[in-house]
């Protein structure tokens, strides 16, 4: 009887160990790996990933907080590649290899303006207490910074 019931729970735990985290869409979990397999999922702010139009192509792609040991950044999964765009996170963007962010959401896209550079879709805020804002975007080619606030 023991045997059976050890057997049972080896079963149930191999089972749940290996299966995927039901929070992470399948498409995320495998640009994720593409982009670069030692990244981790960083929970550290909730929502932890934006989904949005981040390049304009009408299809939703997906922007999920990472980290690669102490270093913090973004991985942008477009529906248009199964690449990932690593941002920070040991790789520099805009100089900066950490993205020690404190808060971020998704920013609707608008005319460009004052401050506002032209949106192909929805751009990502990041802010950084209360010590500066900007906009991450996609320019038509690659992931660029628009600085909002210092």
């Amino acid at each position: 009887m023991l045997t059976r019931f050890a057997l049972a729970l080896t079963t149930v735990l191999t089972c749940v160990l290996s299966a995927a985290d039901p929070h992470i869409p399948d498409r995320v979990a495998a640009c994720l790996k593409s982009a670069d397999p030692g990244l981790q999922i960083d929970f550290r702010l909730n929502p932890f990933y934006l989904r949005a139009d981040f390049d304009g192509d009408g299809k939703s792609d997906y922007a999920v907080l990472v980290k690669k040991g102490k270093e913090r950044g973004i991985v942008v999964c477009r529906a248009a590649t199964p690449k990932g765009a690593v941002l920070g996170a040991g790789v520099a963007f805009n100089e900066w290899r950490d993205l020690d962010f404190t808060s971020w959401a998704a920013y609707e896209k608008r005319p460009a303006g004052r401050g506002v550079p032209k949106l192909f879709g929805e751009a990502i805020w990041l802010e950084w207490g209360e010590s500066g804002s900007g906009l991450v975007y996609w320019n038509g080619s690659r992931f660029a910074w628009q600085q909002q606030g210092d």
